[in-house]
């Protein structure tokens, strides 16, 4: 998806023609209407094009509706152009469960044309803990941080600053959740950027509108969204020498408490992750054949999580985002044949998807076939 996004590429693109097109994570080529406006990421500027250059077209998405009306009847028109001519429409064919466009399933219905299922049963287990009682070290770190962007987050409201500090700020949070490893290193980030700046206060408070869209950047390419969250890392509301000073020694105080944790081993994810390995491998008799995925959000845990399982024993090989195509293709083909575990980011979706597509167009050839 994004790479056919691409201007050149979809400027050829646009000239072509094709009897069917399936779009996996179809949700992702999203539009938002802000009064008379209507604002199209680039990845729905690839759904018109391709909703105009094939003859039948199915979205396939676990998503599609985000709790906006709206932005819901623009998916959909992406399929029939004009079908729901408002809000008013939508709302009445979802409350009447009257949508032609629209199918839910879920993958226990799906089967073949044999009528086998085409997944695999799923067994869900949520592994819980209690931060307070299995890692007080991580609880007070949490507390801590929380203290600092609560802090921030009131600076930011008294000075009527603009948003780019909240999603610096939820940044934060989101790091601690991937990992410790994580926001240990976008403090770190952080910290060697406020300091480099200690002489050039009067640049601090410059905030620079490098990306316009800051609502949507949850839509963009991962390897975007990346490059663009570490420059939002950096963003501080220091006016002076002295806030600047105190903001670098909270940090710094925050850096001590979350290396601390990491140096002794006390983080309670990862204790939870390697008991969960070590019991999955008391359960299978050939661990060697083992398949095993760990998705994660950020590249930092990702780095880390693949120095630690190979510390455990495990062969790893990972996937994300800034990897070639053909570089993603291989390492699920590494992973298939000679690998126990990998570590992804959402990027491993794109190499998933084709094969799940082309699973998808055999299956209904064999139909038509058959038919």
């Amino acid at each position: 998806m994004d790479f056919a996004k691409k201007e050149d590429i979809l400027i050829n693109l646009a000239h072509s023609r094709y009897d069917l097109i399936i779009v996996d994570e179809a949700h992702k080529m999203s539009a938002y209407s802000y009064g008379d406006k209507v604002s199209k990421s680039n990845r729905y500027k690839l759904g018109e094009v391709l909703s105009e250059i094939s003859n039948h077209l199915l979205f396939l998405t676990a998503t599609p509706h985000k709790g906006d009306t709206e932005n819901f009847r623009l998916f959909l028109d992406l399929l029939q152009p004009g079908f729901f001519a408002s809000k008013e429409q939508i709302e009445n064919s979802i409350r009447d469960k009257d949508n032609p466009l629209f199918i839910r399933r879920t993958k226990e219905d799906l089967k073949n044309f044999d009528g086998k299922p085409l997944f695999l049963p799923r067994n869900v287990k949520t592994i819980h803990f209690d931060l307070g009682k299995d890692s007080p070290e991580e609880k007070e770190l949490y507390n801590e941080l929380s203290k600092y962007i609560t802090t921030q987050y009131n600076i930011s409201l008294k000075k009527n600053k603009n948003k780019y500090i909240y999603f610096t700020l939820i940044i934060l949070q989101r790091r601690f959740a991937s990992s410790i490893y994580a926001l240990t290193k976008t403090l770190k980030r952080r910290l060697h950027k406020l300091e480099d700046l200690i002489s050039k206060v009067s640049q601090f408070n410059n905030f620079n509108n490098f990306y316009d869209d800051i609502d949507n950047i949850d839509e963009l390419a991962e390897e975007e969204r990346w490059e663009i969250e570490n420059q939002l890392e950096t963003i501080s509301l220091a006016q002076n020498r002295e806030e600047l000073e105190n903001e670098i020694n909270t940090i710094k105080k925050l850096i001590k408490k979350a290396d601390d944790i990491l140096t002794n081993e006390k983080e309670i994810k990862l204790k939870k992750l390697k008991d969960s390995l070590n019991k999955l491998d008391e359960k299978l008799e050939d661990k060697d054949k083992t398949k095993i995925i760990i998705f994660t959000e950020s590249k930092d845990t990702l780095d880390y999580l693949e120095k630690k399982v190979k510390e455990w024993g495990y062969s790893v090989i990972t996937i994300y985002g800034g990897m070639k195509l053909e570089e993603r293709v291989n390492a699920e083909k590494f992973f298939k044949n000679e690998k126990q575990i990998l570590i992804a980011t959402e990027a491993a979706s794109e190499g998933i998807n084709l094969q799940f597509c082309n699973q998808m167009i055999n299956t209904i050839y064999h139909g038509i076939q058959t038919a």
